[in-house]
């Protein structure tokens, strides 16, 4: 992970800071179209930042990058909701998305597009500096914070890895 990645101790999470990330875009926009509230899309060059989570797996890395499209990231976000509630069905899931800050890149792996999100609680970054245009990293923290990443092709989630316990 490069120096430049915004770590998050499992202290600011419990002091309750929020953050986001975004690309040089005009804010809410990804390929045209606005994206949901509290969606960012990273640049590509953020891709290993995203990757290098600290108390969670993330998935492999890709041959090269796409920028995400709104239409991509609602389908995703579409499909979040019921797969959390199976995965953590006493936590309450119900905000969601819009309690939550997303950060996305897009990974081009073996000629497929896939979408990596990294989804952390909108009370979470805001104090960490850099949080505009860098990843969001946050060691420990539990279940509500989390990685998913879809297959666009497929229409599926391909992963998803939570933070671990405090």
């Amino acid at each position: 992970m490069s120096g430049r990645a915004v770590r998050v101790g499992a202290l600011l999470l419990l002091l309750g800071v929020a953050g986001c990330a975004s690309t040089g875009r005009p804010p809410g926009q990804a390929g045209g179209a606005s994206l949901p509230a509290g969606a960012h899309v990273l640049a590509a060059d953020k891709i290993p930042d995203m990757l290098g989570q600290c108390s969670r797996e993330a998935p492999a890395p890709g041959e090269g990058s796409w920028t995400p499209d709104a239409a991509s990231i609602r389908a995703l976000e579409a499909l979040l909701p019921a797969r959390l509630a199976r995965r953590w069905p006493d936590r309450d899931w119900s905000g969601f998305p819009g309690k939550w800050i997303r950060q996305y890149v897009g990974i081009l792996r073996g000629g497929r597009r896939f979408l990596y999100g990294n989804i952390v609680p909108a009370d979470i970054a805001d104090e960490a500096p850099g949080a505009e245009s860098e990843a969001v990293i946050v060691c420990d923290g539990g279940p509500s914070l989390f990685g998913a990443e879809y297959d666009v092709a497929a229409g599926t989630i391909s992963h998803i890895a939570f933070n671990g316990r405090f």
